[in-house]
Formats: C-alpha cells, sequence, structure tokens
C-alpha cells in the first residue's frame, strides 16, 4: 500500500473560537495517518521498538488554502517520499469528497536511538520504503523558519501533563496551540492562519517552563520556545484576513 487513503467528517474541536481551522488539528492528523501507515508498510512503533528505535518529526509544514465547515467529509491521502540519508519526508493532502483542496502538508521524520535518543541509520528500514518517485508531491519539502521582526509577545509556559507523549517528550503538535495562545484574539479574531512552519531543533524534556515568543509583522509572525537560553523550537507563518 504506497498510499493510505482515509475519510472522516470534521470534527467541532478542529475549529478555534474564530472559525479557523487549528494548525494544531491537521498537525495531528499527519502524525497519526503516517504512524498507521507505517504499520502497513512494516515500520510502525512497535516494529521499530524492536531495533531499539521511534520515529522522530525534524521538521513540517502545512499550508492551509480554503477553511473546511465542521462535518465536513475530509478525505485525506499520505504517501512517503524518498529517503534522504537518515531523513524520511511524508507527504499529505486533504480535500472535500467533491475533490475541492483543502490543505497539504510534508514533515521530515528520522529516526532516534530510545536510549541515546540520537538520529540512527537503519537500512531495513529504509529497504521497506515503497517507491512513490512516480507521485506528484503537494509542497517541496518543508523549509526554514525566516525570523519576523516586528511586535513581540512574549510568555513563560510551564509544561504540562498533556503535553508529553509516550516518547516521553513535548509531542510534535502541541507548538501549533502554543503560536496560537501568544497571538490570541488580538490576531486570530481578524485573520487565519495559512501557513505554518515548525523546525523541531531539540528534544523537550520534562523540566523546567519554557519561554515563548512570538513576532508578528504585517501578514508573517515568527514563534520561538527556548529554554535556558537554548532554542529548543521555532516556528513560523503567513496570516490572512479573514473574509469579512
Amino acid at each position: 500500500m504506497r498510499v493510505l487513503t482515509e475519510t472522516a467528517p470534521l470534527i467541532s474541536s478542529a475549529k478555534d473560537r474564530f472559525g479557523n481551522l487549528r494548525p494544531t488539528h491537521l498537525m495531528v492528523l499527519m502524525q497519526e495517518m503516517g504512524g498507521r501507515h507505517s504499520i502497513f508498510l512494516g515500520v510502525g512503533r512497535e516494529e521499530l521498538l524492536k531495533l531499539g528505535a521511534v520515529w522522530v518529526l525534524i521538521r513540517s509544514e502545512i499550508r492551509i488554502y480554503r477553511q473546511p465547515q465542521v462535518n465536513d467529509m475530509i478525505v485525506a491521502t499520505t504517501f512517503p517520499g524518498a529517503p534522504r540519508r537518515t531523513l524520511y519526508p511524508r507527504y499529505h493532502r486533504f480535500h472535500l469528497e467533491d475533490g475541492t483542496l483543502l490543505a497539504e502538508g510534508v514533515g521530515a521524520w528520522t529516526l532516534a536511538d530510545v536510549e541515546s535518543r540520537r538520529m540512527v541509520s537503519l537500512p531495513q528500514v529504509t529497504a521497506l520504503m515503497p517507491d512513490t518517485s512516480d507521485l506528484e508531491k503537494p509542497i517541496g519539502y518543508p523549509g526554514s523558519v525566516e525570523p519576523v521582526e516586528g511586535r513581540e509577545i512574549r510568555m513563560e509556559r510551564a509544561l504540562r501533563y498533556s503535553d508529553f507523549d509516550v516518547n516521553q517528550h513535548v509531542n510534535n503538535t502541541r507548538c501549533g496551540d502554543w503560536v496560537c495562545d501568544l497571538l490570541d484574539e488580538e490576531v486570530l479574531s481578524t485573520h487565519a492562519i495559512t501557513r505554518f512552519l515548525a523546525n523541531y531543533r531539540r528534544e523537550i524534556r520534562p523540566g523546567g517552563p519554557v519561554d515563548l515568543t512570538a513576532q508578528v509583522a504585517g501578514d508573517r509572525f515568527s514563534f520561538a520556545c527556548k529554554r535556558d537560553g537554548e532554542v529548543l523550537l521555532d516556528c513560523g507563518g503567513w496570516l490572512t484576513p479573514k473574509e469579512s
């Protein structure tokens, strides 16, 4: 199975209080579909744990073209791209049943040793990846985050129980909500996030609070998560005015 396709209604929690599609919702869909497809390919979590490894996301990008409505049937597809040394790209598309394109995404995954938490090369995993070179890639490899200089918003955030996942670190999807918490209603009541990039620099493990900073300038924003001055995560994206 080179391509996994699933269809499900858009749930109400996918939208924020202003009717915007939450970046975190798409990121969760991408993460979960990628995990299910990996099981079909023989490289799911349980298979990797036998090899002493887990999947870890390094970069991701989503682009939102249209705002779906709650209970719209969403057709989601995903497939892996050609491995790049120790990086494994995975592509995603989201349509309505009539073919209307809603959003696209891409994630760059790697394999990490469970004990050392360092990247590891497993040729046997690469060998199980299907050839998808004939498939059109939705968007290119996720780009780097460009810092924005503008109005600054800061917050110290204590890490909570719900931030962590089965890999004992902050789940990669949490950054979508963290960004929205900083932008809050001053921005999101009039604008929707239509492009979102995340660069995961360091694993965020349990410990003290993290320092969150966002910069907003026009239709652009950037975001950084730091602990003790070290950048653990940075994000960026584009804002589009909502139709009145």
